[in-house]
């Protein structure tokens, strides 16, 4: 849940104004594309459409998470979110809408490391009731603060280590931190 939520920390959860899967997978894409770390010719959207024409990536009845796979590139993984409260017609296999659609951007050095995400995503999806515990919010901050939650739930079933790696990676420095010593 590490990636998700530097996300959430960077600001990269959109509401979504497409009902379309394309639409949707479009922003997203875009939205993936313009982060610095991205080399500019990696064709996210692209790479996310191909790899849901091998399957559809809804994960949970309410949740999709589509990804664009990149080799010969060493770097971390991204995401992106979206929220729509009224659903996107997934073409999923139990025929619910998709609220939340998590696109991620993973280079093949990092195929463990997502893994590793979705069992975590999985997890805290499972634990939380799921997207109906998302579905009552009426603000996307309210969408937010729930993310946060699925994070805080899946940091509650990881390892000690595990939860202090991600508890580190949530602070953020305060202006009197600039006078700390540096070690």
């Amino acid at each position: 849940m590490r990636i998700l939520l530097e996300a959430l920390q960077a600001g990269r959860l959109f509401e979504l104004t497409e009902t379309s899967k394309r639409g949707a997978f479009e922003f997203l894409g875009r939205v993936l594309e313009a982060i610095p770390e991205i080399p500019d010719d990696s064709g996210v959207v692209e790479a996310m459409f191909a790899r849901e024409e091998t399957g559809n990536t809804a994960i949970a009845p309410g949740v999709a998470c589509p990804h664009a796979r990149v080799e010969g590139i060493n770097a971390e993984i991204f995401c992106a979110l979206g929220w729509s409260a009224s659903g996107i017609d997934y073409a999923a296999e139990d025929g619910n809408r998709v609220h939340l659609v998590v696109a991620y951007w993973i280079p093949d050095c990092q195929r463990v490391g997502f893994l590793k995400e979705m069992s975590g995503l999985a997890k805290a999806i499972t634990a939380s009731g799921g997207i109906e515990s998302l579905r009552k919010c009426e603000t996307l901050g309210e969408v937010r603060h729930g993310l946060l939650d699925w994070v805080t739930v899946a940091l509650n079933e990881s390892s000690p280590d595990a939860r202090a790696r991600m508890l580190r990676l949530s602070a953020k420095p305060s202006a009197s931190d600039d006078s700390a010593p540096k070690s």
